[in-house]
Formats: C-alpha cells, structure tokens, sequence
C-alpha cells in the first residue's frame, strides 16, 4: 500500500562547516523506495547524504492522512511547519517541526505557535510548506493527501532512526 513517508535527511554541502539537514515527503510503499528521490533531490554534496529517519504520516493533528489518486474535496490542507526559537546559553538557533491541518497556512501556523517550542524566547516560523505541494510529480504517478476527521488517532513514531548512507 503506498504511504506518505516524512524523510530527516542529513549530509554536508560545499562551504558548510556542520552537517545540514532537510525534511523530504513521498509516496511510496516500502520506505527505500524514497531513497533514489532523495539523493536526487539534495542540494549538497550527493556523495555524503544520509537518512537519519522516517516516519509512516497516518494520522496528524486530529485526522487520518491517506492517498488517493483523486484530488481531495475537502478545504483543509496538510501543512508542515519548521518552528525555530533561542534558549539561553545555547547560541544555535533550535528547531521542532510538525504536520498540522488546516484550511490555510495562517490557522495552521497559529496551530503550530501554540504546540512548538513553546519554551523558547523569539518562537517563529521558519518554514511552512502545503505537503502536497512537497510530493514529486511524475507524468504517471501522482497521489493526493486526503483527511478524515479523527480525533483519537494518534502522531506516528518515527519507523527507523539511525544512519543510512544514500
């Protein structure tokens, strides 16, 4: 069955000191299946990316997350959000990103604001992506996101964690 998988994907790129890391989505039906899009796919040095997880996206924020071949109805999107802030004696900058649902990306960053990092001084948004619009397009192979209310679902663990060279 082909799931939409949510990939942590690290490597180096030229002029950086420190590893550098990405999220990445596809629908595939086993979680390798992703692993040629993502090399393709990263900006840096393609001889030095890695997988450091990925996690079946079931369930977010109060809904069921499926794939169908045709368009969703529905007015609410599946958004990802990358929240950033600062803690004190910690000069980067931290991070901590989610799926949420929403009709559009103000409500959904508004969702986000009050879950993530909401510990931190200067909370803000750094990234906010329409996760369909993060699936690759083929000529034959498209998928759509579908929701379905469910409030007793629950956010999906991450299926593999560790270091897969790609």
């Amino acid at each position: 069955m082909t799931t939409l998988f949510m990939y942590y994907v690290g490597g180096r790129a030229q002029g950086a000191n420190i590893e550098l890391h990405d999220i990445q989505f596809a629908a595939v039906e086993h979680p390798h299946d992703g692993f040629p899009f993502l090399k393709a796919n990263w900006f840096g040095d393609k001889n030095r990316v890695h997988v450091d997880s990925y996690t079946p996206c079931h369930w977010a924020d109060g809904y069921d997350i499926t794939l169908s071949r045709q368009p969703f109805q529905g007015k609410e999107k599946l958004w990802f959000i990358n929240m950033g802030g600062y803690l004190p004696h910690n000069p980067a900058e931290v991070h901590q990103f989610g799926l949420f649902v929403a009709a559009d990306a103000e409500l959904a960053k508004q969702r986000a604001k009050a879950v993530l990092l909401t510990d931190v001084f200067q909370q803000h948004k750094d990234d906010l992506r329409d996760v369909d619009d993060c699936l690759p397009l083929t000529l034959l192979d498209r998928w759509y996101i579908h929701l379905n209310a469910n409030p007793a679902g629950q956010i999906p663990s991450p299926q593999w964690q560790g270091y897969h060279p790609l």
